[in-house]
């Protein structure tokens, strides 16, 4: 092969890879935002964080960033980012789970409405700090995500104290119910931890919003034991999460229990195996 040959060959490979990632920034920033104070905000921040991953040459995440981005430009629901969309460091799910708790349930309060421009960045920064931690090699980042979205979510915390200024802008409804709420246990426990007791707290909160014909606990566990002895924890686990639902606020009549042992895994691992993701119970809603 010739030395132009090579050059030439070189750069084929490299353009067809750029064809597969890292364009979609283009395709977003040739779009004209429409919907609404929100729906643009999560467009503009969406497409920062693009440019920032894109500037990294991270393509794969700057095309999420960018297909999000371009969801939003075209009026479409778009939600927080979903934590099982993400590898993420075992010891940080707990507090980003916490963290898109609380912004889906101040969401559900009213906040897109009375703030729609801190209720953008809340979620645009989330995302952020979701995307952050998988990687895992910038602390200095991962921090700076988390306090923009804190920053964010006081003020839109802050709005929902103030009486409603003007009527809200018509916003598209999502067709989803809140929830999932996931209450996770210690290894072999059925006890709830303070932590548990937070997220069935937003749960009980949002069946007051959301007036569900069914609040439905299906209790979990990992693999760790026998099928039988797994039935009779997730079964333990899943009576706990009720009984503290009903303590907090929702009806008995409303609580549909199931459970299903080491089967329906969170996260699939195999026999015997230790796994924080799988010890749950998972709160959901039936409209």
């Amino acid at each position: 092969m010739t030395r132009f040959a090579a050059i030439a060959a070189v750069m084929a490979i490299s353009l067809g890879l750029s064809a597969c990632a890292g364009f979609q920034l283009q395709n977003a920033r040739n779009m004209s935002p429409s919907g609404s104070t929100f729906q643009q905000g999560l467009y503009s921040g969406y497409l920062a964080l693009s440019q920032a991953e894109f500037d990294e040459a991270d393509y794969a995440d700057s095309d999420t960033f960018a297909a999000r981005a371009m969801a939003a430009a075209g009026g479409k629901v778009v939600e927080p980012e979903a934590l099982s969309a993400r590898d993420l460091p075992a010891d940080k799910v707990s507090e980003l789970r916490i963290a898109r708790n609380w912004l889906t349930d101040a969401f559900g309060r009213g906040g897109i409405e009375k703030a729609p421009g801190a209720a953008a960045r809340a979620q645009v920064a989330f995302d952020c700090w979701m995307q952050e931690q998988e990687e895992n090699i910038q602390p200095e980042d991962v921090e700076a995500c988390k306090e923009r979205f804190e920053a964010a979510m006081a003020e839109m915390e802050a709005a929902l104290k103030e009486p409603m200024a003007k009527k809200p802008e018509p916003m598209p409804q999502p067709t989803a119910l809140p929830g999932p709420y996931l209450v996770l246990f210690d290894f072999g426990m059925a006890t709830l931890t303070s932590e548990a007791k937070a997220t069935i707290g937003l749960a009980a909160a949002a069946v007051e919003r959301a007036k569900p014909s069914a609040v439905n606990v299906s209790g979990h566990t990992d693999t760790v034991g026998s099928s039988r002895a797994n039935d009779v924890l997730s079964k333990k686990r899943a009576d706990a999460v009720a009984a503290e639902l009903i303590a907090q606020g929702v009806s008995p009549s409303l609580v549909v229990k199931s459970i299903a042992g080491e089967e329906d895994q969170r996260v699939a691992t195999p026999d015997n195996t230790r796994e924080a993701g799988n010890r749950r119970v998972e709160i959901t809603f039936t409209r």
